[in-house]
């Protein structure tokens, strides 16, 4: 793989990576924030807004929670992507040698042949 494709894909999960912080700082802040408006409402008794804060919060928990999964899927995703890339790029090179390796394993072979019948 090519150095600029390498340098494009790290820069890619970087973003990716900040993207998820981001997403999870701004869903923490909402949660303190409800969670802060829910004590007030259950100080006033406002029983109707409590319940409607404590739905709030869970709706962002769940979001919070998909959006990290969904984001840390496709940071795998391109690690994957750069590891078939690369595999990719050296599986000729691995094939190039196991048959230099076989050719070399055949010629010895030969000669054993040879030497055994000169032998006979």
């Amino acid at each position: 793989m090519s150095e600029l494709s390498e340098q494009d894909i790290l820069s890619r999960l970087t973003r990716l990576e900040q993207k998820m912080n981001t997403l999870d700082n701004t869903a923490n802040a909402l949660i303190d924030e409800l969670e802060s408006l829910q004590t007030v409402a259950r100080e006033l008794k406002m029983t109707d807004f409590v319940d409607k804060f404590n739905e709030y919060i869970e709706e962002v928990g769940i979001i919070k929670e998909d959006l990290s999964c969904k984001i840390s899927d496709e940071i795998e995703n391109e690690q994957m992507k750069e590891l078939v890339e690369t595999r990719m790029k050296t599986v000729p090179v691995d094939i190039e040698k196991l048959k230099n390796e076989y050719s070399n394993l055949r010629s010895k072979l030969a000669e054993l042949r040879d030497e055994i019948n000169k032998k006979k």
